[in-house]
């Protein structure tokens, strides 16, 4: 039964609503003083009260997708390095596990199982046949007939499972969108430029297509030629739930920030067409996801030449959800602080956009701070909304703009048809 499965929710409702109806229908037969039949009449409310709340609690995280499985929500399905590094060299580096998510970025009808996750395709190695000629390679992917024209008109959000190479960590339900251009033969040479979206914590990775929106907002942004074509990488931000990260090589734990600047790059270009220069890498996120967007492009400036940070923040968290990441070194905790690599540290040569609202955002003071710190080489740019929360709605205001600045700074895919004549020819 599936943490955000519909029958679950329902079933939590149906609890809920019956101990509810159980209280009312019980008090009269515990009416007397005696201590006993307070404390059964307590007993009652406490009861009553817990499952109503956990039955709200249900429906919030189906909503907004903070954890999409059990094992994500109690920390059974996080694998550390030590636990996967042997398995990870016989593995490809992404496997596909569902490429029939329908071909419609952000659509919403999208198959489902029992357990409410996606229905996934058994992972297939092509073993006779070369995989098909967009893809350098992509086990699990299967475009024939319909499918193969409905990939060349709209694109494809395909779920994956990424394998660390340097790391050995294992993530497991990230998506990855291949824009319509990737599928059509007048780029069937072409390099695409990739971005690396992140969630907030805690997050279901399918936030970033569902509620966040990217796929349909880029797929409107080439189509009115705001933006060109690019490859759409979208992974959770921790891997390690329910601990949250902050994209840190944790000591003795897992090493995130590898995996995310390193291991993922590296995977991705040896599955799909992609450039492989900085000038095609930039990276985005949310909250969180945010702080580690400008994080691995500060950090590792030969992989990534821009970042969006969408109310994200700049020091180095730790509190109860991240335990010690830093492993009680102050001076692993300031290299892991934006703010402070910027006050001691050479500046990197990346331009980073970070965003935020005068009302209603309470990262504004710290992200002003931020900004002023920033130096050459490195290029800072804002946009300040007057008013919006720390949600969604927000970020959905934000991403066009962020993205047509991000573009402005990646190296475009241009079919050779398009290129302008070189000298001498």
């Amino acid at each position: 039964m599936g943490l955000t499965s519909g029958f679950f929710i329902g079933l939590m409702t149906a609890v809920a609503v019956g101990s509810a109806a159980a209280t009312v229908w019980l008090w009269p037969r515990f009416a007397s003083q005696r201590p006993a039949m307070v404390a059964a009449r307590l007993g009652l409310i406490a009861a009553s009260q817990a499952l109503a709340l956990a039955a709200i609690l249900v429906f919030v995280n189906s909503y907004f997708a903070f954890f999409g499985s059990w094992p994500a929500l109690f920390g059974g399905g996080g694998s550390g390095p030590a636990a996967v590094v042997q398995a990870a060299a016989s593995l490809q580096p992404i496997v596909v596990t569902g490429s029939d998510l329908g071909p419609v970025p952000g659509g919403s009808t999208l198959p489902e199982l029992a357990n409410g996750r996606l229905a996934p395709k058994p992972p297939h190695v092509y073993a006779q046949s070369p995989p098909p000629g967009n893809l350098a390679v992509a086990p699990g992917l299967d475009l024939r007939g319909g499918a193969a024209a409905a990939a060349r008109s709209v694109g494809r959000v395909l779920q994956i499972t990424v394998t660390g190479e340097h790391t050995g960590i294992v993530s497991t339900a990230d998506y990855v969108y291949l824009p319509p251009q990737y599928f059509q033969p007048a780029y069937a040479r072409v390099r695409f430029p990739v971005v690396l979206a992140l969630t907030g914590y805690p997050n279901d990775t399918w936030s970033i297509v569902r509620w966040l929106d990217l796929p349909s907002t880029a797929a409107n942004l080439v189509a009115g030629g705001k933006i060109g074509p690019a490859v759409y990488v979208m992974m959770n931000v921790s891997v390690a739930l329910p601990r949250d990260t902050e994209c840190t090589n944790v000591p003795e734990g897992p090493q995130a920030e590898t995996f995310l600047a390193q291991d993922v790059p590296l995977a991705v270009e040896r599955t799909f067409r992609v450039q492989t220069a900085r000038s095609g890498w930039g990276v985005l996120g949310y909250s969180t996801g945010g702080y580690c967007a400008a994080k691995l492009a500060m950090m590792y400036p030969q992989q990534f030449s821009a970042a969006v940070s969408l109310a994200g923040y700049y020091t180095a968290l730790k509190d109860s959800t991240t335990g010690n990441l830093y492993g009680g070194s102050p001076a692993y905790q300031n290299e892991n602080s934006l703010d402070w690599r910027l006050a001691h540290l050479p500046a990197p040569p990346v331009s980073v956009l970070v965003t935020s609202s005068m009302v209603g955002e309470h990262d504004l003071a710290g992200t002003l701070t931020f900004l002023h710190l920033i130096h050459a080489p490195m290029h800072g740019y804002s946009l300040i909304l007057a008013q919006g929360g720390h949600n969604y709605g927000t970020w959905v205001r934000q991403l066009p703009q962020s993205l047509e600045w991000m573009f402005q700074r990646l190296t475009p895919a241009v079919p050779p048809a398009q290129r302008p004549p070189q000298p001498g020819h």
